[in-house]
């Protein structure tokens, strides 16, 4: 309310009507008389304190004509004062006078924002007239750089005002990617933008990412999980869309998609995995919150490593293309931390999961 700490205690004091004049305030307190004497000038402008003497002797006719008075008559009213002491005014006048004066703040600045809103219409008009001079964004661009990426991650969050879909097929989240990200998602959350995540039933096995994810959900998002490896991608207002330049090698950045058809056939795809996805609530409270066995698909890949020679053979036999099959083994050797594809296997078995 724009008191200072040691203005409060002043107001305090004399709320108690322990002390009354400005040299017993500050023996109390043990504050400077010119400390007290500026605090108490502060709290009769700010109408919470009167000075006795200084007006028709009523409680509060002082503060309620503080404010309509020149800085020059409040003044030498102090002065004359200082030996006639000072009184509380009641807070259910005062405080709530202070209460009044924010709230008519906030009411200004929401008057700012809504002028500011009606003006982006007018201001669209002139961006589109000067689209003929100016080149148009690329309908697809390419960013390098995870400093560059996160950069545009950042630029695309914020101008979002409507809705945010993300695919994370990491598993576990590393600590760096966790930090980068919590101040992009909690703002869309923060601004009350839809935010929905899907992401694979193994980052649920790592404590710090399931803490993560639960500290999404506190805030709002709505967050599934699916069996299978998916894709990353995060698309906002489904207008923009950005996905990895390459799948199999995130480092090598990232493409920034504008153009509708390519985004429509993003968005279709995040729908039909949410749609076939669980609610990650629900996974874990049948998890019970610890480590989970491998997937059905995750057993799979394993058995066909163990039955087939090559990788060619043991794609042809889940049905999946070679690269697929490549990607799917990545992902079991991630989980088991696992050296090679005969490591991945031992573990497996013995830790009974085969």
């Amino acid at each position: 309310m724009g008191v200072t700490e040691r203005e409060e205690r002043i107001y305090r004091c004399l709320l108690k009507g322990e002390r009354e004049t400005a040299g017993a305030i500050g023996e109390a307190l043990g504050l400077a008389g010119s400390e007290v004497r500026a605090a108490l000038e502060r709290l009769t402008g700010l109408g919470l304190v009167r000075a006795r003497g200084a007006g028709d002797g009523h409680d509060d006719g002082f503060a309620a004509g503080s404010t309509d008075s020149s800085a020059d008559s409040l003044s030498d009213s102090l002065s004359d004062s200082l030996s006639d002491g000072f009184a509380a005014v009641d807070p259910a006048i005062g405080v709530e006078r202070l209460v009044e004066d924010v709230l008519a703040g906030l009411r200004t600045q929401m008057q700012q924002a809504d002028a500011a809103r009606a003006a982006v219409s007018e201001l669209g008009q002139e961006f589109r007239q000067g689209e003929g001079v100016r080149a148009p964004a690329a309908d697809i661009e390419h960013v390098t750089g995870r400093q560059e990426v996160w950069d545009r991650l950042d630029e695309l969050s914020f101008f979002a005002y409507r809705e945010v879909m993300a695919i994370h097929p990491g598993a576990p989240w590393r600590a760096w990617n966790i930090e980068a990200a919590r101040p992009l998602d909690m703002r869309c959350l923060r601004r009350g933008l839809s935010y929905r995540l899907i992401v694979v039933r193994e980052a649920l096995q790592d404590a710090l990412t399931r803490a993560y994810l639960d500290e999404l959900r506190s805030a709002g998002a709505q967050i599934r999980c699916v069996e299978e490896p998916v894709q990353r991608m995060a698309v906002y207002d489904r207008s923009r869309a950005v996905a990895p330049l390459d799948p199999s090698e995130g480092r090598r950045g990232a493409v920034v998609v504008r153009q509708p058809g390519l985004v429509a056939g993003l968005v279709d795809l995040f729908e039909r995995t949410w749609q076939s996805a669980a609610d990650v609530a629900t996974v874990a409270a049948v998890d019970g919150g610890g480590d989970c066995p491998l997937s059905e698909l995750d057993k799979r890949v394993l058995n066909a490593l163990l039955r087939a020679d090559k990788d060619e053979v043991a794609a042809r036999e889940l049905g999946v293309s070679l690269r697929t099959f490549q990607r799917y083994v990545a992902h079991v050797l991630a989980h088991l931390d696992a050296g090679s594809r005969f490591q991945a296997a031992v573990r497996a078995k013995e830790r009974g999961w085969l």
